[in-house]
């Protein structure tokens, strides 16, 4: 499983995760099999332009990504990474990627509910 994290720096498992995925300074991919961590690659985020997040969106799929681990998601985006089959997850409490990473794999990170993203006005 390849889990994607946005984040502020390139710090590895101690990265501070970004809190607009997008926008985020860099993607910090996680490669898990059988919950342990195989592979740690931090990417430099390319950028985007506004609308919907559509590069960001393809950005994070061309890392190979089958989860995304946000503190915050519009709803088009979402639409855009599920109609993909990127599972979308959301975790508020857990500021270090490390710790959000725990508690992904001990079951403690629930997928986003649509009725809960962010809006841009």
């Amino acid at each position: 499983m390849i889990i994607v994290f946005p984040t502020t720096k390139d710090e590895g498992l101690g990265a501070k995760r970004g809190a607009h995925f997008g926008k985020a300074n860099y993607y910090t991919v996680i490669t898990v099999e059988d919950s342990v961590v195989k592979d740690v690659a931090i990417h430099k985020n390319p950028g985007h332009v506004t609308g919907a997040c559509s590069d960001a969106v393809n950005n994070i799929q061309s890392l190979g990504a089958d989860v995304l681990i946000v503190g915050g998601i519009g709803g088009e985006p979402l639409k855009k990474f599920l109609a993909i089959g990127i599972d979308v997850y959301f975790d508020d409490k857990n500021e270090i990627l490390e710790d959000s990473l725990r508690a992904f794999l001990a079951g403690n990170v629930a997928k986003i509910n649509p009725n809960h993203t962010c809006s841009h006005k």
